[in-house]
């Protein structure tokens, strides 16, 4: 344990960063982050729960003409709309969540959905530069990451989803980098979020979508706990470890006591959470999701993938199929929680049926819907396509092993003529840096509500951001010509 107050920590460390302190990578990871989010919540427009979530916002907190730039309110992408910071958070963050594309540390948290479109609002109606938009991100990254790396698992044990839980406490961080708060004031910022932190994992449990907009809704709890920071408001320097604090309610222990974890030891080190801040960056171990599915599917997709075209598999020719994952990737939300079956066996996510698909076709597309429950349709499909896909479905075994990590699957396929093609990941395959996500995020482009050369522009102006003069320019590039 820390011998001072973890918020403390982190509250110096957030107040304390400078853009110069941020190591090349890092500020590559921060444009990735944020292409990825806008990408994805740009895609994800058109989709009935943005659209409800979207005229939920400017019923209540529409704020005069649309337009760009420094003042009261924020813009809301695609639409131009402007509306409170933190009705464009949200606003911005359902149309990122919705479709499941969006990033991932770890599994079970989703940091872009609340940072990026709260630091957007923030830097917007600030008039950040986007150097100052890259280090409160990097910032807000890191201490969500941090404050979530070993505790993830245990909190949905207790009935919370994780990705709100955590990611309340880095979006307060960015939000006080961007409103210029000093160490006392971060701490609070951060203490407040804690106090504000909830969600519950029985919507994913029983098959509700209240998952679309519960990221959301924490970004904008944790802007207001930046904001109330800012007027002198005081949370409690020990809100994280201390005997009636964040650790305790949302793991149960707040001595680092864990339900449950992903491979190690039930017992974490609450001081590994501020442990060489600066110097090691947990925020280089975000993930991008690209495929409409839970994260632990995206691994077994890419990996099915990679197979297939190497060995030139063929679905009739494959008499079985071994796939190995980490054990809370076969139970979710969580062993104590876990999703009932549906009828025809499948699970959250359906993950024989994305794996089944891959190796048919070739790849799964990503302008899907998200396929997560298990009465999701899945991908369009001719007749013939779709009876491959279940047959072979049916000779897919998912075993959860305690000893693999997440994101690591590994993945056996037996054939009639005797052979087994085998492949496995380490977990770290799918933390890209901008270039990769940049290629990988063109497959987009067919479902964007921009123009093919006007998202160019785009991309090119979030990998400018640390020489913008402030994020107006790249929010322009979000609205149709």
């Amino acid at each position: 344990m820390s011998p001072r107050a973890l918020a403390v920590e982190l509250g110096e460390f957030v107040a304390g960063l400078r853009f110069e302190d941020l190591p090349p990578a890092v500020v590559d990871k921060a444009k990735a982050v944020v292409n990825h989010a806008v990408t994805v919540g740009m895609t994800g427009f058109g989709e009935p729960r943005t659209q409800a979530a979207r005229r939920a916002v400017l019923g209540q907190e529409r704020l005069g003409p649309a337009r760009v730039g420094t003042g009261q309110g924020a813009t809301l992408w695609v639409d131009g709309a402007r509306a409170t910071r933190a009705g464009a958070a949200f606003a911005n963050g359902v149309a990122i969540a919705v479709n499941n594309q969006c990033d991932s540390y770890h599994m079970l948290t989703h940091p872009g959905v609340l940072l990026v479109p709260a630091g957007l609002a923030t830097a917007e109606g600030e008039g950040r530069s986007g150097r100052e938009l890259l280090t409160a991100l990097a910032a807000g990254y890191e201490v969500q990451c941090r404050c979530a790396r070993d505790f993830i698992p245990s909190t949905p044990a207790r009935g919370f989803r994780a990705s709100p839980v955590y990611g309340i406490l880095g979006c307060a961080a960015t939000t006080a980098k961007l409103l210029g708060l000093d160490a006392a004031r971060t701490t609070s910022a951060i203490a407040l979020a804690a106090s504000f932190a909830g969600s519950l994992i029985e919507g994913q449990r029983t098959g509700a979508r209240d998952a679309d907009f519960a990221e959301a809704q924490a970004a904008r709890s944790g802007m207001w706990a930046a904001a109330l920071a800012a007027e002198g408001f005081e949370g409690a320097a020990t809100a994280l470890e201390g005997d009636g604090g964040f650790y305790n309610a949302f793991t149960g222990s707040h001595r680092g006591d864990l339900t449950y974890s992903f491979t190690g030891p039930l017992k974490a080190d609450l001081g590994e959470i501020v442990a060489g801040l600066g110097r090691r960056w947990e925020f280089l171990d975000v993930k991008f999701k690209v495929y409409p599915t839970p994260g632990f599917n995206q691994p077994v997709i890419w990996l099915a993938r990679e197979l297939t075209a190497r060995h030139g598999l063929k679905a009739e020719e494959i008499t079985h199929v071994s796939l190995e994952m980490n054990h809370l990737e076969t139970l979710y939300p969580s062993p104590r929680f876990p999703r009932p079956p549906a009828p025809d066996g499948s699970g959250f996510g359906r993950t024989a049926y994305m794996l089944a698909y891959t190796v048919v076709t070739g790849d799964y597309p990503v302008l899907e819907r998200n396929v997560e429950n298990p009465g999701d349709a899945g991908a369009t499909a001719a007749a013939d396509v779709a009876a491959r896909v279940a047959a072979l479905q049916r000779r897919v075994e998912i075993l959860g092993v305690v000893s693999r990590g997440c994101f690591a699957p590994r993945m056996t396929f037996a054939l009639r003529d005797g052979r087994r093609v085998s492949g496995e990941y380490d977990g770290r395959e799918l933390m890209w840096d901008f270039a990769r996500d940049a290629a990988e995020l063109r497959r987009f482009v067919p479902g964007l509500p921009i123009a093919p050369a006007r998202y160019d522009e785009l991309v090119t102006a979030v990998a400018g951001l640390d020489t913008a003069p402030s994020v107006d320019a790249l929010l322009r590039l979000t609205l149709p010509a």
